[in-house]
């Protein structure tokens, strides 16, 4: 496969911290690529060096001849005044888009040129050329219609103006764009963030049979890079290390390395164990008989060197600090969510017709369904911010809700990490602070106002919070959104151990399914019940028991007269 992006020796550094130091990969031909690693880690740092937005202090990114790049940020930088038809459809009218630039390029090769110049613009041309070729048998409209439907944005919305919409609006407006250019690369810096289960489950299937060039993204989704990635490139301690496949077979991998690399270090250890074991017995020798001061002298140079390779050595960290969540609460109601007949509507849109739900004591349920289908409402109703239309939601009596906010809106922007630990639970500053630092914040981060916080800050600080309030029903609306991987993973398993019950909404698969034991459907006014999590969930969509009310009692149909006197006569 040939190299389309090559990244030798960068160096970078930014605000005084070095962020990188040697990192050195390549991207290939028909490589799909997750680049994954901590919050923090430079992720974002190094997609914009590959774009060549920003250079680097050090080495070089080389980019192939004629490469075109699609490179999607995390915040959008579409023109607000245009509508959404609009701004896809610019991108999806390939074929005169490419004709214009290959006017361009032809234009230029007329002037006179040097050698190198040239060069670069017939590799561009026959690029363009190749692609304007492929695009010659596409329809434009078809391809529009196809991308903004499969990533489920409402046909009835497309003429609105992108500066009207949401900022998860805009992200699938972005990611349509993208998609459509079709580029030689797609750097794809949270792509997934806001998609509903079906939208992820469109791009993934988009990215693996229908985009024929290569593909490095950024996603917290294990489920996502699962089903996408052939190559892991992991950013660790400012160095990157390449694991083929997915993110489960990089997990395998990487743990076999780790431990290879720590019983070479324990050997190693021992050998200069004995090295300077040796080394202090022929000094001793030594001064009692000079014959033996050359030996000495030799061994406590091999010593020395041991010393210093096993210095520049990073010791290999099998099991990395994540952040310490543990919760400690007492046992609520044997019935914690009783939704009785519960319905919704907003004028004449109806969310979800009457249905029942019970959610008992020990349940982790998790609430799917598409954008818009009335997770986020109900999730409100049992919290007592939203009224039903008709029927009731109520907790047991001994039931105490924590609610994690996908929005971090339950968050006071003006105030410092430490004073809302502190109005949680009467704590000193030092057991405040001790507490933080569970959570992987310094000193200045846990006095820092909670609006200058980055998004993970946010979101760690949200869990220790809900950790801290005692709550025996944890309501969790999208909790794995702004964390990276480890801090999930950390979640995860203090979730699984929890003594209460859980309602969360997640488009999390990996989550949904390592973490529930339920799945509650809610999907154009009907609300199912599957018995087990994700995974059981996906391969019995048509099994779901339905609580909805007029689904769940509706009469049997009276058997036909022959087939009653038939039953009568036996």
């Amino acid at each position: 496969m040939s190299i389309l992006i090559q990244v030798a020796d960068v160096d970078y550094a930014h605000g005084g911290n070095q962020i990188f130091e040697k990192v050195s990969f390549v991207l290939k031909r028909g490589e799909r690529a997750a680049l994954i690693g901590e919050n923090g880690s430079g992720k974002s740092t190094l997609f914009r060096l590959m774009a060549r937005e920003i250079v680097p202090d050090g080495g070089a990114v080389t980019h192939r001849r004629g490469l075109t790049i699609g490179f999607l940020h995390q915040t959008s930088t579409l023109d607000p005044s245009r509508s959404v038809r609009d701004t896809v459809a610019a991108a999806a009218a390939g074929a005169a888009s490419l004709g214009a630039e290959l006017g361009e390029i032809e234009r230029r090769l007329a002037e006179p040129l040097d050698d190198e110049t040239m060069a670069d613009l017939l590799e561009r041309y026959a690029a363009v050329l190749g692609r304007l070729d492929a695009a010659g048998d596409a329809d434009p409209e078809a391809d529009l219609d196809e991308v903004l439907g499969g990533l489920r944005f409402p046909a009835h919305r497309w003429q609105q103006r992108v500066g009207e919409l949401s900022g998860g609006e805009r992200k699938l407006v972005d990611v349509a764009r993208f998609l459509l250019t079709q580029p030689d690369v797609l750097l794809l810096d949270e792509p997934d963030n806001h998609f509903d289960v079906e939208a992820k489950a469109w791009l993934e299937g988009w990215l693996t049979t229908r985009y024929a060039g290569a593909v490095c993204l950024i996603s917290h989704d294990r489920y996502l890079i699962d089903r996408v990635a052939n190559v892991i490139f992991e950013l660790e301690d400012g160095t990157i290390r390449q694991y083929p496949g997915n993110y489960s077979a990089h997990l395998a991998l990487k743990r076999a390395r780790l431990e290879r690399e720590a019983e070479l270090r324990e050997l190693r250890e021992r050998e200069f164990k004995k090295l300077k074991a040796s080394a202090e017995q022929l000094t001793q020798w030594a001064r009692q008989n000079p014959k033996f001061a050359t030996r000495a002298e030799n061994q406590r140079r091999k010593m020395a060197e041991e010393r210093s390779r096993l210095d520049a050595t990073p010791k290999p960290v099998l099991d990395r600090r994540t952040i310490q969540v543990e919760f400690d609460t007492e046992r609520g109601s044997t019935d914690v969510i009783v939704a009785d007949s519960v319905a919704k509507s907003f004028g004449d849109r109806v969310v979800f017709r009457p249905f029942d739900l019970l959610l008992r004591h020990g349940e982790r349920a998790g609430l799917v369904g598409p954008n818009g289908a009335g997770k986020t409402t109900f999730v409100r109703m049992v919290l007592g911010q939203e009224p039903p239309t008709s029927g009731t939601v109520r907790l047991g009596p001994s039931v105490t809700a924590g609610y994690y906010a996908q929005r971090q809106e339950t968050l006071d922007p003006d105030a410092t990490p430490m004073e809302l630990v502190r109005r949680t639970r009467p704590l000193t500053e030092q057991q405040a602070l001790s507490f933080l630092v569970g959570l992987q914040f310094d000193r200045t981060g846990a006095l820092n106002p909670i609006g200058a916080l980055s998004g993970g800050e946010q979101a760690r600080l949200q869990v220790g919070l809900l950790i801290l309030s005692g709550a025996n029903l944890l309501v969790l609306d999208e909790p794995t959104n702004n964390l990276d991987i480890a801090s999930v993973q950390a979640l995860e398993r203090a979730l699984l151990t929890f003594p209460g019950a859980i309602l969360a909404i997640s488009h999390d698969r990996y989550f949904l399914d390592t973490v529930c034991t339920r799945i509650i459907e809610m999907d154009d006014g009907v609300v199912r019940d599957f018995p087990a999590g994700y995974a059981y969930y996906v391969a019995n969509r048509d099994r779901g028991t339905p609580l909805t009310r007029d689904l769940r009692y509706q009469m049997a149909a009276p058997a036909p007269p022959e087939k009653k006197r038939q039953r009568a006569r036996r």
